[in-house]
This record gives C-alpha cells, structure tokens and sequence, in this order.
C-alpha cells in the first residue's frame, strides 16, 4: 500500500470515528475541528507544488488549443480564398491561383503540426493529473471529516441551546396596580397577580435570552420564534392595600423556559434536520403556561397579496376591480376575495384567495391556441419578470436551401429541399449586450474568452487572438443595444440553457435550415432584398453603411426582411448548429468586416464550438 493510499486510509477511519463520537460539547468539538482544520492546511500546502506544475503544464495545453482553433480559422479562411480564386479560373483560365494554393497548405500542414503537439502536451498533461487527483482524494477524505464535525457542531449548539433555554429559576418579584372604581376587591387582586406573572416571564424570559452563549445570534430571530415560559410555581408572599386604593403584591414563582428543539433550530438559523430526532419529553406536565407574545393587532387586519404571472401586460382584477399588471402587490383585508389574471390571446386565471397572513401568488396563465399564427410577436417573461427576447413567428413550409444561384461555394451544394413541419419563434435580432449582461448577471457566467486567451479578430487578413478582449470591451465602441460579440458556440449554449430554464420553455439555437429558411424569407436570391448588395442594406465589409469595416451596427439598424427579421445580413456572423458539419457548429449570414459575398443567404464557415470572435455573435429559436 502506498503513502497515499495509507493516508486515505487512515482519514475514512478517523471520519468514521468522529461520525460514531456522541454527546460531545460544543467546546470539545470545536476543538476537533481546530485540530483537524490545522491537518488540512498543512496536508493542503504541499499539494501546491504539483498542482501548480500540473496548471503550468494545462496552461501550455490551453495555448496549443488556441492556437490549434485559431489555425483551424486561417485555414478556414485560406480554403474560402483558394475556392473563390477557383471560381475565378472558369472565367479567367491564366489567373494565377499558386500564390492561394500554398497559403493554404501552409496552413494545413501548421494545423497537423499544432494538433501533434496537442497530443504530446495532452499526454504529459494527463499523467501529472493523475498524481494530483490521487492526493486531492486523500485531502476530499479530510475535508469530508472536517465536514462531519461540523454536523456534529451544529447538533451540539442546539442541545447546548436547549439546556440553556429550558432552565428553571426561582424569581421574586412585586407589582403595584390601582384598582379602577367600577372593579370589585377580588377582581382587583386576580389582576394584580396575573400582572405580577406576565412581569416575572417577561423578565426572565430576557435574562434566559441574555445567558444564552449564542445569544447574539438568538436576538436576531426571537421575533419569529414560539418560545414561551412555563410558570411551574406561584404563591403569595405578601399583598395589601394602599390607603389610596392601589393593590400591592409580591409573589414567589418558579419559572422554567419553554423552548422545542425544532424552535430551537429555527433560533439559530440551523437546517430541521439538527432538530427532528430529539426524544426528550418536551411536554412535561406544567402547572400554568404564560406565553410572552407581541402586542395584539388591531381586529382591522391587513395583509399584502403579491401576484405574479408568467406574460407580460396582463391585468389583474381583484373582487371585480382592476389593480393593473403584474407585477403586483397590493394589501387587502384579511378574509376571501376573488382574483382573476387576464391577458388577450391566454385563457383567464380565475381563483380564491383567503388571506389569513401576507401571500405571494404565481399565476400560470395559458395560450388560447396552441399553435402560433405567421408573423405573430411573442416574448415571454422570465424569472424575476425580466422580459425575454423578441420573438417573430416563422410558419411551417418548405424552401430550397444552399447556393441557388450558382455564385457560392462548394460547402453550399448540393441544393436540397428542405420540409420545416412546425412554426417556430426566432428573436428578431441577434442577441445583444444588454439581454447578455442580465444573463452574465444573474448566473455569474464567464465566458470563454474571459476565462482563456481572450477573443479573435480580423487583422490584415487573418484571425488574431487579443488577450484583452472580450464581449464587454471587443476593440470598437459599442451599446448595449449592439449584437454580443467574442462569444464561442459554448457561451450561447449556456444562455439557451439559461433562458429556457428561466422563462419554462424550449429555447435552442437554430439548425443551419431553420436560419436559412427565416433569412430567406420566401426568397431564392441571394439576399432578401435581391441579388445585389447594393449600399446601405445591411452592415457587412465595403457595404456601404457607416459602420462598414468598422464595427457592429446597433441591432434593427436596417430594414427588416419579409418575415420580420432584422441584420440575417451582414453586421455579426450568427451560430447554427449542423448535422453535416463535424463540429456541429456553423457561423450564418456574414459580419461587419467580412465581403459582401460571404454575406449571402446561403454562405455557411464551420468552426470549432470554442472559437470567439468580435465579429460572431448569436440569435436564438423558441419551439412552440
């Protein structure tokens, strides 16, 4: 057996014995988990050096990856140049194409050299792994110990709280009341004592709050706990009367806290499970019961009914009254009342609502048909009624796909007919920066050019990698109502799967025919508009429009095609996914800095998943 395999040992069996250790003090256990704690950060910093050799090795994996993505994008880019010059040759034969040709073995041939480099990196990489992972699972054992003490330290601060809480106490203590005219003697001096009772519990309910060890903790919650004090003990030591009508009375009394250990966990903010398997009698027999508790309300009691619904611009009726859209909140007495959530095209939501206490109500409101009409606007609302994306409805139909005219590239034959059964919903723009930051925002999300060697761009013909970019800062000027850039195939997935979660329904990116097919728009020339590019039409390279060669155009800059949508030309490439593509990733439709030609409906550039650029960004598809 080896040392780590010792080690390892050694730490399950002193998990098990701590685990099967019972009745201990808080002190004693916090005590373990000093010295336990102190076993981890020493064990831990010797793992630093073989983790560090492990991530250098990584790191230089990390970069060979990039630059292997990056030039698979040159000879991307070198095969589109040599087959366009190829396309050139059947109208000018004499055309020299050898110059083409060579760039692009050259790029072939750094590629293998890249991707053989990869795998010896790869293996080196893997064999430090291995060392690393055998030692952190010896440290995951000694961590895992350290966490069951804890357990143990939590079970332990609530049995110290409840011996604590439920003490006894013999309390002395005197009250003098003024009798009212119209209040008989006997009266009188039956309130006087039951004054005298509430006045002993509240105090010494605030000395058992005072004395606890955690008491800190504790006065932050005691509002909302049940505690209460059991008077066990009460007898008469002395009363009398005053010569002005006043009731004098000192009592003796024995008092106990009332306090159950599910209460107890509630107290400290500790989890249920700390409470639920306590078997001492919590109800023993009392002589009589004071419960100390907040002023009483006024008989007029209010409460505040929150609605939530799952559209956008509906409108809430309460008992026959409009309140509004939801988001609402609104108080109301307490009692029954009728709501009803409407919106045109959703059957109504129609219930009771019984208000005993505050309350917030999810309306589900669903669609009067459940087929979308052609052209119809949808969005739904997300989580914390974020408003989604923009969404056109594409109908159901078939259309050619691929290079219709006869201009394109090899990749975009042959031409096939395409049947799409099922309407579908397809943002109306690209994704922008500001509909990303609140996804960034709200899942802390960080994308892979963050993460790793920044973002590509295109520099004197060929894709660079720019450490410092990113899609907050993509080396031009942009708003947030810019399409998101220097984004990778893996980053929009993860706002797909982000946005689905978030709104309840099947959010995805599009297959190359769905986006084809949108982008046509019923069209078989090479753009929506026609078979020219004419100027201004669209943001791409030498296009003619402002931003041409420059940067992104703010989305919905332009003319929307025939089905609605805005930039299916030009201003970022967009992501599709591809059965016929190795990697399942297709850029669609053309960007600010590239030509005219490569903007057609039908021009299609596979890429790796982790490529990103400041010229690929990403719209999205909703199923019915």
């Amino acid at each position: 057996m080896n040392r780590i395999a010792q080690f390892t040992l050694i730490i399950a069996l002193a998990f098990s014995q701590n685990i099967l250790a019972a009745d201990l003090s808080v002190a004693d256990v916090e005590n373990k988990i000093s010295v336990k704690q102190s076993e981890y950060d020493n064990y831990n910093s010797s793992l630093e050096a073989q983790i560090a050799n492990a991530a250098s090795l990584e790191r230089e994996l990390g970069e060979l990856r990039q630059n292997a993505t990056l030039a698979d994008a040159d000879r991307q880019s070198a095969l589109i140049e040599m087959n366009l010059k190829y396309e050139q040759v059947i109208d000018d034969p004499e055309l020299d194409i050898s110059p083409v040709i060579a760039a692009y073995a050259r790029a072939v041939r750094t590629h293998k050299a890249v991707k053989d480099a990869i795998t010896d990196k790869y293996n080196q990489w893997q064999g430090e792994l291995q060392d690393v992972e055998q030692m952190q699972i010896s440290k995951h054992s000694l961590l895992n110990t350290i966490e069951g003490l804890k357990e143990q330290l939590n079970s332990a601060r609530i049995d110290r709280l409840y011996q604590e809480f439920n003490r006894q106490e013999a309390i002395v203590v005197s009250h003098n009341i003024a009798c009212d005219k119209d209040e008989t003697l006997a009266k009188c001096i039956t309130r006087g004592k039951s004054l005298a009772k509430q006045k002993a519990s509240k105090r010494f309910l605030d000395s058992v709050y005072e004395g606890l060890s955690e008491s800190v903790e504790a006065e932050k919650r005691r509002q909302l706990s049940d505690a209460s004090v059991q008077v066990l003990r009460s007898e008469v030591a002395d009363s009398n009367f005053s010569g002005q009508g006043n009731f004098n009375v000192k009592m003796n009394l024995e008092l106990q806290g009332n306090l159950k250990r599910s209460e107890g966990c509630e107290l400290l903010g500790l989890d249920r499970r700390y409470c639920v398997n306590f078997k001492a009698n919590e109800n023993s027999q009392v002589t009589t019961s004071v419960k100390v508790s907040p002023m009483a309300t006024d008989e007029s009691v209010m409460y505040e009914l929150t609605v939530r619904s799952n559209v956008f611009d509906d409108e809430v009726f309460i008992d026959g009254v409009s309140y509004g859209s939801t988001k609402l909140q609104v108080m109301l007495p307490s009692g029954e009342h009728d709501l009803e959530v409407v919106k045109r095209g959703f059957e109504p939501s129609r219930q009771k609502v019984i208000l005993s206490e505050s309350k917030t109500l999810k309306v589900e409101l669903d669609r009067s048909q459940y087929t979308f009409s052609k052209g119809e606007r949808i969005q739904d609302i997300l989580a914390g009624d974020i408003p989604g994306p923009d969404l056109i409805v594409i109908p159901a139909g078939s259309f050619r796909m691929g290079d219709i005219t006869g201009v394109g590239l090899d990749n975009e034959r042959p031409v096939q007919t395409q049947d799409l059964k099922h309407s579908f919903g397809i943002s109306e723009t690209e994704i922008s920066v500001k509909a990303f930051e609140i996804f960034v925002n709200a899942t802390s999300y960080v994308t892979e050019a963050e993460k790793l060697k920044g973002c590509a761009a295109y520099e004197d013909g060929k894709a660079v990698w720019k450490d410092d970019r990113n899609w907050r800062a993509p080396g031009f000027a942009q708003n947030e109502n810019n399409p998101v850039v220097c984004v990778s195939m893996h980053d929009a997935k993860a706002y797909v799967d982000w946005i689905s979660q978030a709104s309840n329904q099947a959010y995805k990116l599009p297959s190359e025919a769905r986006w084809e097919y949108a982008a046509r728009a019923g069209k078989e020339t090479d753009y929506w508009w026609g078979d020219g590019i004419s100027t201004d039409n669209a943001n791409c390279g030498w296009c003619g429009s402002q931003w041409s060669n420059v940067s992104t155009a703010p989305v919905a800059s332009f003319e929307r095609n025939d089905f609605g949508l805005f930039d299916t030309v030009g201003n970022v490439w967009e992501w599709t996914t591809s059965k016929q593509a190795e990697s399942n990733s297709v850029v669609r439709g053309g960007a600010w800095n590239f030509a005219p030609s490569l903007a057609r409906v039908s021009t299609r550039m596979e890429l790796d998943s982790s490529f990103r650029s400041n010229y690929i960004g990403f719209r999205v598809v909703r199923e019915q």
